[in-house]
């Protein structure tokens, strides 16, 4: 049994633990962005959260047998805070986000003029191109290059795709933030992760170019059916994705030259982009902080890395590429390539990957 000297000092500890990560960017006072363990246990019950969980959302076969293996991983996660950002990423995922779409993701063709654009300025922004900075679900030795776009510029791509996703999606959206270009250098990697579950709601990912000497890049997501889909992109191809919903990466290696695209997002109206991401703080069980456990499997062990996640000791840092579905572009205009498409509408080169 834990003494009262550890369960005091655990008290203390997660006092200063649950600073909320995913909202530093909203005005407001750090004490007003702070939460006790007590408080939170709180709200948990008043909000009739149950362990085990009843159900996911979508409560799906496939969904729920990804998320009942991930929070085994983080049971036996070591780091106290370490293991917590986990369960925020995770509980906010697989529960508390809702789904708007069947899978979570799909593929289509951009409009040839903003890709174009697009193009134009990253090209003539290459020479020039200034590190990004330190982004913590990247890795590799080479940095990503950052080119910033003018602001009506930005404003630009998201009013002319906004319709877009409101197709896909089928909900009125308020433009978020169109950021980037970014450029991926030789060598980089992108850990898995979910996206900001106050802004970043329904999503793409616009690839505008890539070196010649550059290898398929695949983007990894996981879907509501329980599949991790591997989908390469070509030219003005563009993934709309549940960002805050789907974890999503490159956990392969970039090979050769650079690879840039731009980070579209939009949350539907009338969302709750002051308080939304609480709700996963209530969340997550009253059991997260227990001992960690043992895992049987060595391939199971996962590690927190910031708001990201990785499996080291499989290939490639993620275990479920074993049994990828594999995509490839170019996608087809007017059309978004989803799950439901047959085998046949898929390249046959799944060698390549």
């Amino acid at each position: 049994m834990k003494s009262l000297v550890y369960m005091s000092a655990m008290s203390l500890l997660l006092s200063v633990l649950l600073f909320i990560p995913f909202c530093l960017s909203l005005d407001l006072d750090e004490k007003d962005r702070q939460l006790n363990e007590g408080d939170r246990l709180k709200e948990y019950h008043s909000r009739a959260y149950q362990w085990p969980l009843p159900e996911m959302n979508p409560n799906t076969p496939g969904w729920r047998k990804i998320y009942d293996r991930r929070m085994d991983q983080l049971n036996a996660v070591e780091d106290i805070g370490e293991r917590y950002n986990g369960w925020i990423q995770t509980i906010g995922s697989g529960l508390v986000a809702p789904n708007f779409t069947e899978f979570g993701w799909g593929l289509t063709r951009a409009p040839q003029h903003v890709v174009d654009t697009l193009k134009a300025a990253l090209h003539a922004g290459l020479p020039k191109a200034r590190y990004e900075g330190d982004v913590e679900v990247i890795e590799g030795q080479n940095p990503p290059l950052f080119i910033p776009l003018p602001s009506n510029t930005t404003h630009w791509v998201l009013n002319e795709l906004k319709e877009m996703h409101e197709n896909w999606s089928g909900v009125p959206l308020v433009g978020s933030i169109a950021y980037g270009l970014r450029v991926y250098q030789d060598g980089a990697s992108l850990l898995m992760h979910v996206d900001r579950p106050l802004t970043h709601i329904i999503s793409c990912i616009l690839h505008i170019d890539h070196s010649e000497t550059s290898e398929p890049w695949p983007i990894v997501i996981e879907d509501f059916q329980g599949n991790t889909n591997e989908v390469v992109l070509e030219s003005g191809d563009m993934l709309f994705y549940e960002s805050s919903k789907c974890f999503h990466g490159r956990p392969r290696m970039l090979k050769g030259g650079w690879y840039s695209s731009i980070f579209v997002h939009y949350y539907p109206v009338g969302w709750d982009t002051e308080s939304f991401d609480l709700e996963s703080h209530y969340a997550v069980p009253p059991h997260w902080g227990d001992d960690a456990v043992s895992l049987e499997n060595d391939e199971d062990k996962l590690i927190v890395v910031g708001t990201s996640i990785k499996e080291p000791n499989c290939e490639h840092n993620w275990c479920s590429l074993k049994n990828s579905v594999k995509w490839y572009g170019p996608a087809i205009e007017g059309q978004v390539i989803t799950p439901k498409w047959s085998r046949e509408t898929r390249s046959t080169h799944e060698d390549e990957l």
